[in-house]
């Protein structure tokens, strides 16, 4: 689109600078000749050595053949010939850009059209999924206070229920080493039970056997009286024999 317009300038320009030479070599006299073989005083001067040539180029677009055509068929002049080629080929440059213009700017204008609808709809669209996107993280924003409520519940929830499965654990660890000290102190009452009628009934028999332990005098003395009831008894017996 750039390159197109930056030509359509350029070749508008070109067209104004060359009917603005044609217009000046129109209105400018023709300079006086010089005699023959007399050198012009500004002959060595760059300028007028161009507007020579330039006089010279007119000279010969007048005098052509189109010019001459033009003016004998319209009875003109060479100079209104040569001004009538001249509109006629600026009409016909002018034309020429213009019909470019008419068949090129339409198609660039169109084109270019597309394509800034195409990016307001591309534009729209990704404006339409960026506020999309800003009203999900606003929702989830304004969620997000109710989660992490919802989550500190749920943490106290828990916490709560392992603290009482904490306690039961150690309420059945409690009952159980009470359990199993009971048990042992039953065994060992019952071992020490054991322990002291085996030691009570060894202090008896020693108690026991201290007491029926005889000396000789008392030995003697148990004899005497062994004997001296057997003797009441047998003499008893006598006795009776007799009545």
């Amino acid at each position: 689109m750039k390159r197109i317009f930056r030509t359509v300038f350029f070749s508008l320009i070109a067209l104004a600078f060359t009917s603005a030479g044609l217009h000046a070599q129109n209105g400018a006299p023709a300079p006086a000749s010089a005699p023959a073989g007399q050198k012009p005083a500004h002959a060595a001067q760059g300028p007028h050595m161009e507007d020579q040539v330039s006089h010279g180029e007119w000279e010969e677009f007048r005098h052509s053949a189109a010019v001459q055509a033009i003016a004998r068929y319209g009875h003109v002049d060479t100079e209104t010939a040569a001004k009538i080629f001249e509109d006629f080929n600026s009409g016909v440059m002018i034309l020429a850009i213009l019909a470019f213009l008419l068949k090129v700017l339409p198609k660039a204008f169109r084109k270019r059209s597309e394509t800034l609808q195409k990016e307001l709809t591309d534009a729209r669209t990704a404006g339409d999924e960026a506020n999309r996107r800003l009203s999900a993280v606003e929702a989830r924003l304004a969620k997000l206070d109710d989660e992490i409520e919802a989550i500190r519940q749920q943490t106290e929830i828990e916490a709560g229920e392992d603290e009482k499965r904490i306690h039961a654990l150690l309420e059945t660890e409690r009952e159980r080493i009470v359990q199993s000290a009971g048990h042992e102190i039953e065994l060992a009452q019952e071992a020490a039970q054991r322990e002291l009628k085996r030691f009570a009934a060894n202090l008896a028999i020693d108690r026991a056997t201290q007491r029926i332990r005889l000396t000789p005098e008392a030995d003697q003395a148990l004899l005497d009286g062994i004997g001296e009831d057997l003797a009441t008894h047998f003499s008893g017996r006598n006795m009776g024999g007799r009545n």
